[in-house]
C-alpha cells in the first residue's frame, strides 16, 4: 500500500507524468456515456466523482471547453485524458479512474449517466442509479442554482 493510500489518499498520473497528483481516495465510481465523454476517453467516462485535485507536476495539463457548461483535462504532451469538471465549478474535478496509480479494493459504480444515449454495442452489469441526459441536465441546472 503507498503513503498516499495509507493517508486515505489516491496518486494519479498521465503516461509521461508531466501531470501527477493526488486526490481524497474515491468511495465509488461513476460512469457517462454522452458522445463527448466517449470521444474523449475512447469509451464511457469511468470515473471518481468530483472531489479537489491537488496537484504535484501540471506541466503538460491543459483544458478543453466540450460544452457551455464542461471542460476536459488532458495532457498536452502525451495525449492521456485525464480529468472532466463543470465549468461553474472548477475545484471539484471529476478524475478518469484509469489515471490512478492504485484504486482501492471493493469500489462499485453508483451511477450511469446519459444512459438514454449509450450505444447499443456495450452494456455495464449492476444495479445502479441510471440517469438520462433529460435528468442530468436537470440535475445540473438545481447545482447552478444553489451557487
Amino acid at each position: 500500500m503507498s503513503a498516499a493510500q495509507q493517508s486515505g489518499r489516491v496518486d494519479g498520473h498521465c503516461l509521461c507524468k508531466q501531470v501527477a497528483f493526488t486526490m481524497d481516495a474515491p468511495k465509488h465510481l461513476d460512469a457517462c456515456h454522452c458522445s463527448d465523454c466517449r470521444r474523449f476517453g475512447g469509451g464511457p467516462f469511468i470515473g471518481l466523482n468530483f472531489a479537489p485535485v491537488d496537484f504535484s507536476e501540471d506541466k503538460g495539463l491543459r483544458w478543453y471547453r466540450s460544452s457551455d457548461w464542461a471542460e476536459r483535462g488532458f495532457c498536452s504532451n502525451c495525449g492521456s485524458s485525464l480529468f472532466y469538471r463543470i465549468v461553474a465549478n472548477p475545484e471539484q474535478i471529476g478524475v478518469m479512474s484509469g489515471a490512478i496509480v492504485e484504486l482501492p479494493e471493493g469500489l462499485e459504480m453508483t451511477k450511469e449517466f446519459f444512459i438514454d444515449r449509450k450505444p447499443d454495442y456495450y452494456a455495464l452489469e449492476g444495479e445502479r442509479t441510471r440517469m438520462t441526459a433529460a435528468e442530468v441536465f436537470e440535475m445540473f441546472e438545481s447545482l447552478e442554482a444553489q451557487q
